[in-house]
């Protein structure tokens, strides 16, 4: 486990709010100078904390505003199969979120496309043909509710090292 101080924690929570604040309006609110505050954000990217920057895009207003999840069961559960199915998923654009769990289907896939229509396309071209699926399970998203892509940071975090 990597050590993260308080100052660290406050940087990490600072940048998943707005991920383009400059270095010095970064430095002032955590109350360091420029030099320690850009070394502290290359120590936490190069350590693998921070794993990069994006920009959040409204999916309606470039033309994907259908949210599918679609549970997976595999045929096999053996890991040339899984990580043969993990690499054709990350080639499919339209699957944005991959996950390996655990319940009555093997992954999860969060997928974004324009309409039913393109789905059933998606659904039909590629994801019945990964190989080793034996069932796919759509549940269509009506609406959300909440999402946010930043992960909970407070100062009382413990490192378990310590």
């Amino acid at each position: 486990m990597i050590k993260v101080d308080d100052t660290d924690r406050k940087i990490i929570r600072i940048l998943q709010e707005s991920g383009r604040i400059t270095n010095s309006e970064l430095a002032k609110s955590i109350g360091l100078t420029t030099t320690p505050t850009m070394e502290r954000v290359r120590r936490l990217e190069r350590e693998g904390i921070i794993t990069g920057y994006s920009a959040r895009i409204d999916a309606d207003a470039i033309g994907r505003g259908l949210t599918v999840f679609c549970s997976v069961t595999l045929t096999l559960h053996q890991l040339q199969m899984v990580e043969e199915f993990c690499a054709h998923v990350e080639a499919l654009p339209e699957v944005i979120s991959c996950f390996h769990i655990t319940g009555d289907a093997d992954f999860l896939l969060k997928v974004v496309v324009r309409d039913t229509r393109e789905y059933e396309k998606v659904m039909r071209e590629k994801l019945t043909r990964l190989p080793g699926v034996q069932k796919l399970h759509t549940n269509i998203v009506l609406s959300t509710k909440k999402e946010n892509a930043n992960i909970p940071v407070s100062e009382s975090y413990e490192n378990p090292e310590d």
